[in-house]
């Protein structure tokens, strides 16, 4: 089976500094992929390299089958590459619906004169757009929302007003930086329950997030990064079990003693 997203020997160099080091990984079509690590692991900018903000120093990326590499991040997102970010970019003036609309931009066909002119073509399309609109707003639960100022809405539903806009183009992959960053624990459990439905609606999730209760709950395969390295990927019940792993987020003295008590621990029950 071809990869959905193919990551081959990525790599992105500042100066001295190596933010992501040879990374490979392949994300499959189907479900939620999840890359972890401690702070500064390189996981922000394996995302900005992916969706095409920043330029890889080295390595090859794949998308639906295609070399991506060279694409500009708009063309990667006409493809069907989608993306929140870890700081919320909601357009506040703007109504919930306006917002979301805004995501649909690049998948009209209308030229300018169509547009200023507002000829059937345009007029169709733009009805269109609106369906497609309300039905990621009702994916999310802002659907009784669509006409209020995005400003008004809590912090929790701007988050996910801002997973409606990347999902309105129906993407086959979206990215989601953080998503649960800030939110109260009753907004990151349904945070959680909102995810689970995106693969159900034929969007594959890659996601990166510090909340590790929320990643182990809703993952199907996690991905371990550290000083830019992939260390590990497995599982996420594996993961909890990986040494290497324990040792990134905990330090290797603090690993050694649980790897220890575990052994005691067998020991003593046999």
């Amino acid at each position: 089976m071809i990869p959905l997203l193919d990551l081959s020997g990525l790599t992105r160099r500042y100066a001295g500094l190596v933010a992501v080091d040879g990374v490979d990984m392949q994300v499959m079509a189907g479900g939620v992929h999840a890359v972890i690590g401690p702070n500064g692991a390189g996981k922000t900018t394996l995302f900005n390299l992916v969706s095409g903000l920043v330029p890889p120093s080295a390595g090859r990326i794949r998308f639906v089958g295609q070399d991506v590499t060279g694409l500009a991040a708009d063309r990667r997102a006409a493809l069907g590459l989608a993306r929140t970010f870890q700081n919320i970019r909601v357009f506040a003036a703007m109504t919930v619906l306006e917002n979301v609309l805004t995501g649909l931009h690049a998948r009209l066909a209308v030229g300018l004169p169509g547009v200023v002119l507002r000829l059937p073509r345009f007029r169709a399309e733009e009805r269109r757009a609106v369906a497609r609109a309300r039905a990621a707003l009702d994916l999310v639960g802002l659907a009784d929302k669509a006409g209020q100022r995005a400003q008004a809405l809590s912090y929790g539903d701007q988050r996910r007003l801002e997973i409606a806009r990347a999902m309105a183009p129906e993407p086959p992959l979206v990215l989601l930086d953080e998503p649960a960053a800030g939110m109260n624990p009753a907004e990151t459990e349904a945070l959680a329950t909102l995810v689970r439905r995106l693969s159900e609606f034929g969007a594959t999730v890659l996601l990166v997030e510090h909340d590790m209760g929320f990643v182990m709950d809703i993952s199907d395969t996690v991905t371990v990064l550290n000083f830019g390295k992939r260390i590990y990927e497995g599982t996420p019940q594996a993961v909890r079990q990986e040494p290497a792993v324990i040792e990134a987020y905990l330090g290797h003295k603090v690993a050694a003693r649980l790897a220890a008590g575990a052994k005691a621990g067998v020991r003593g029950a046999g």
